[in-house]
């Protein structure tokens, strides 16, 4: 159990999560009734019964990803049903289609969890929440994808008072990285508080996956402002000479504290044609929630 203690509010940092993540659950649909066979001439078709479609409301927070894996189908599954719906644009009140049983293909990544350890885990309270990182290494030989983990804060009391499933910023993690996971609990805090942390997924990319593509990442300057609370972030990006074009760039910038914990997390999305052999700059800021920032990392996703 880690700590987490209610901080001085500081700016917010823009944290777009993906995907994340909750437990597989397995969906039993409605089981078919027993019908014996009447004896006639010429028997009536029965009809087929139909799982009850299932839906949910998209509330403020929300990524299609953590809907997905909340409900216990893949990501593929629900926006094949929910085409209509952008998952980078989710609006609050947007009822989705949730399936069920058969009624989608069934998706060709199987979920295999794989332990992780998570290095740590910090809370930071601001006006409006509470924001918690938990930092996980893949100490693995491969990347990994799907990594999440649940969170529970408990008041002084031993209370829980909120819960949920913590992602990371980008979905892929190459083997001996870094990152961190990520969730905003919305609303008051109590004061002091506890969080409990545990691994829900995490899966191996399978070989020769093209969903990904091989990326480079170099930060040319990083500018740690005087009082250690913001950090501006600049470099440039790009994928090989041999490599399929690029149409989707995510970069995670994080800071940490001089003890190595994580203090901010930064997305920046960039969308349009990143050509094979060519290179892209980025300049990205970063702010901490808590202690002055010390150092900053950066990751980079490519995808076609």
């Amino acid at each position: 159990m880690s700590s987490c203690l209610n901080a001085q509010p500081s700016p917010t940092p823009v944290v777009t999560p993906p995907v994340l993540l909750t437990p597989y659950i397995s969906l039993t649909p409605s089981q078919e009734p027993d019908v014996s066979t009447p004896v006639v001439v010429t028997p009536t078709d029965l009809p087929t019964p139909t799982p009850t479609p299932l839906t949910y409301t998209i509330v403020e927070g929300d990524t299609m990803l953590a809907i997905a894996l909340r409900h216990g189908i893949s990501l593929e599954e629900l926006q094949a049903v929910n085409p209509e719906v952008n998952p980078r644009l989710l609006s609050v009140g947007t009822v989705l289609i949730i399936p069920l049983g058969d009624s989608v293909p069934p998706s060709p990544m199987t979920a295999t969890p794989i332990p992780l350890i998570l290095t740590s885990t910090d809370c930071y309270a601001v006006p409006d929440g509470i924001w918690c990182f938990l930092l996980v290494t893949n100490d693995r030989s491969r990347a990994l994808e799907n990594i999440s983990a649940r969170v529970v804060l408990y008041d002084e009391g031993g209370e829980m008072f909120a819960e949920g499933i913590a992602i990371t910023a980008i979905n892929r993690l190459s083997a001996d990285e870094d990152i961190p996971l990520v969730i905003f609990f919305p609303g008051n805090n109590p004061g002091e508080f506890q969080a409990t942390t545990n691994v829900l997924t995490a899966q191996p990319v399978p070989k020769n996956d093209t969903r990904y593509l091989n990326a480079w990442l170099e930060m040319d300057e990083v500018v740690i402002s005087a009082g250690g609370l913001h950090a501006e972030v600049s470099g440039s990006i790009g994928i090989p000479a041999k490599s399929s074009p690029g149409n989707l760039v995510w970069v995670v910038v994080t800071a940490y504290d001089s003890e190595g914990r994580v203090v901010g997390v930064r997305k920046l999305e960039q969308f349009g044609l990143l050509e094979p052999g060519a290179s892209r700059e980025f300049k990205i800021e970063v702010f901490s929630l808590g202690p002055p920032i010390a150092e900053v990392k950066a990751l980079v996703e490519v995808r076609p």
